[in-house]
């Protein structure tokens, strides 16, 4: 070998390769994994069983009719996905296929559309303690199996969230839970003086109305952490698009954006777009959902359009949704 060739593998040193696992550490990771998600439904059932006793799914004198059903259909959901995890987990261990590695946290190199390169890493365990400690401020309930689940996720999607990064720069991620109550959702992610909601959406029935994809599952979604979108390349030449033309798999639901912009005013006391309205992936009826914060008047501005409709400071906040 030359002196020139060490000379440039010495300048161009290789990113260091992560120790791998072994199957065996592997599999008893998931074993362990299988072991606590059993645990997790064995609590689920008891406090099933013990529901049923005490009456808490028949509907109380000033509830709608109904609501009780509402709570048992709940608590009948998070058993049944926490069997089907279980399930799943069962069969891989069983299949004896060969488990692939993960690692605590993701690297990728991005390059800006000026040509500049930028590595990104995201770790999962600190941002999932932030989360953590967040919903408890906020008084958000979460299930005893959420930690598990988003390190299901994590671990899962791995190589595509990898390659999320290297191809939009997204530099931050959101840890949400399933938000299938988007009215208490709402009311314990209130900021300032809370919100505007335009005559286009309450028309449509306000917040009762919406419908968003994946509101029954927990996720990770990879974002950009710009305070507006005009501070990005990649956000700007999304302006003036047109509802029909949002890539809806590929944009915030209003659930997300709420707790994004809530998590985003706790670590900077400033609140996102400002400048101009970004579309979501909701629906308010037959109208797509859109939303920016109003700086005069405190508060959240959440409005509905045709999916014809653009304008000049309307835009899309891209993401990727893992669950």
């Amino acid at each position: 070998m030359s002196l020139e060739t060490v000379t440039q593998m010495a300048k161009s040193p290789e990113k260091a390769k992560k120790p791998e696992k072994s199957q065996a550490e592997l599999r008893a990771i998931l074993e362990q994994k299988l072991i606590t998600l059993k645990s997790v439904l064995q609590e689920g059932i008891r406090e099933y069983e013990q529901a049923m006793k005490d009456g808490v799914f028949e509907d109380e004198d000033e509830e709608s009719k109904g609501s009780g059903e509402t709570r048992k259909e709940t608590m009948q959901k998070k058993l049944a996905d926490t069997v089907n995890r279980a399930e799943r987990m069962k069969q891989k261990l069983d299949s004896k296929e060969i488990l692939p590695q993960t690692t605590p946290e993701i690297s990728a190199s991005y390059t800006h559309p000026d040509g500049k390169k930028e590595t990104i890493t995201i770790e999962l365990e600190a941002n999932l303690e932030e989360f953590l400690s967040f919903y408890k401020k906020t008084g958000i309930d979460l299930p005893p199996d959420f930690e598990d689940a988003i390190r299901d996720i994590w671990d899962t999607n791995q190589t595509e969230i990898e390659e999320a990064i290297e191809q939009n720069g997204f530099n931050d991620i959101l840890v949400i839970p399933a938000t299938q109550n988007i009215e208490e959702l709402k009311d314990k992610m209130t900021m300032e003086k809370g919100y505007y909601t335009t005559p286009d959406f309450n028309k449509e029935g306000g917040f009762a109305s919406v419908v968003s994809p994946n509101r029954d599952k927990p996720r990770l979604i990879l974002v950009h952490d710009s305070q507006n979108l005009k501070d990005r390349p990649e956000l700007k030449q999304t302006l003036n698009i047109k509802g029909q033309d949002v890539k809806l798999d590929q944009a915030l639901s209003l659930e997300d954006y709420i707790i994004f912009q809530r998590k985003y005013f706790e670590e900077t006391g400033k609140h996102l777009d400002e400048d101009g309205w970004t579309w979501l992936s909701s629906k308010a009826g037959a109208r797509l959902v859109y939303s920016d914060w109003i700086p005069g008047n405190h508060r959240l501005r959440v409005s509905a359009n045709i999916l014809g409709f653009r304008d000049g400071s309307l835009w899309v906040r891209p993401s990727r949704c893992f669950f």
